[in-house]
């Protein structure tokens, strides 16, 4: 009777084993969803502004070296050797006033000291030589005088600025010496020839130095306001990408990118927009690095 039931046994699991090798091998594997065709695509957050028209600065920026508006360099008459210097570096000076004294050069003669003179008024700026030292007539520098009353700059501005920039135009002035202080002054000199090798245009600056504080040899950043443009389509720098030497933007059309060609104008820290654009669009002006024509954005304002 076991031998009966182990045999009934071995019977059921081999039509089991069969049947479950058969689901294994032989049916079909179950589908996979296919994913939906309507499916969203992922919008890209851009930031956007409304173009507005506003008043924009032609503001042209330049770099140059401060310096003394008069400059004179102090020489002897005669040969000899430096006796004493009367006036010491800082202290003023009056045109015609005495410098310095030179014992003359004359073997077997004695002569009085011999006066040097400044030429202009200001400070002596710099004075050159040790007691003793010779001097040649007109050859050897024996002093810098300074007038430090006004500060010049004189800078090279580029061909294409030339048409803006006039004598009068206001210029601020920032110098590392002085951090978050604007110096004023104006463009007072433009000269009348062009350098030809370097296609610039040499343009001075004045700014009044009542309290000394402009030195000669500082650096200063210069801006130049050659004028206003009143009402006009602008937007931020950083609005713009340049292509193949044309200049384009992002606008937002109905939660997409859509690129525009665009004409530009003056330009600082905004840009003026002469062709392509009109009032009341909306520009994306950050994260518009490679977006492309047509993508769907999500515009934070």
């Amino acid at each position: 009777m076991k031998i009966k039931k182990a045999v009934i046994f071995l019977i059921i699991a081999h039509i089991v084993g069969i049947f479950f090798l058969k689901r294994v091998f032989f049916s079909k594997p179950a589908d996979k969803k296919a994913p939906s065709k309507s499916a969203a695509i992922e919008a890209l957050t851009v930031r956007a502004v409304w173009l507005k028209r506003e008043d924009l600065d032609l503001v042209f920026s330049y770099v140059g070296n401060i310096k003394a508006r008069n400059e004179a360099k102090v020489y002897s008459k005669v040969n000899g050797k430096l006796d004493s210097y009367v006036l010491s570096e800082g202290d003023k000076v009056e045109k015609d006033q005495t410098v310095a004294l030179v014992e003359r050069d004359e073997t077997g003669l004695k002569y009085e000291l011999a006066r040097v003179s400044s030429p202009i008024y200001g400070v002596v700026g710099k004075a050159f030589l040790d007691k003793g030292e010779n001097i040649l007539a007109q050859s050897t520098p024996v002093a810098l005088v300074v007038d430090t009353r006004e500060a010049v700059v004189r800078i090279d501005i580029p061909e294409q600025d030339i048409p803006y920039v006039s004598k009068g135009c206001p210029a601020s002035l920032k110098l590392d010496s002085y951090p978050g202080e604007v110096f004023i002054g104006e463009v007072s000199k433009i000269s009348e020839v062009l350098d030809a090798a370097t296609r610039t245009l040499n343009v001075e600056i004045i700014i009044a130095n009542s309290d000394n504080k402009l030195k000669s040899g500082m650096f200063a950043r210069i801006d130049i306001l050659a004028g206003k443009r009143q009402r006009v389509l602008a937007l931020p720098q950083d609005a713009l990408s340049k292509e193949d030497g044309s200049y384009y933007v992002f606008v937002v059309e109905a939660d997409k990118a859509k690129k525009v060609k665009v004409e530009i104008g003056i330009s600082n820290d905004k840009v003026e927009i002469l062709n392509g654009l009109e009032e009341n669009q909306k520009v994306i002006v950050f994260g518009q690095q490679g977006l492309r024509d047509g993508a769907v954005v999500k515009v934070v304002e």
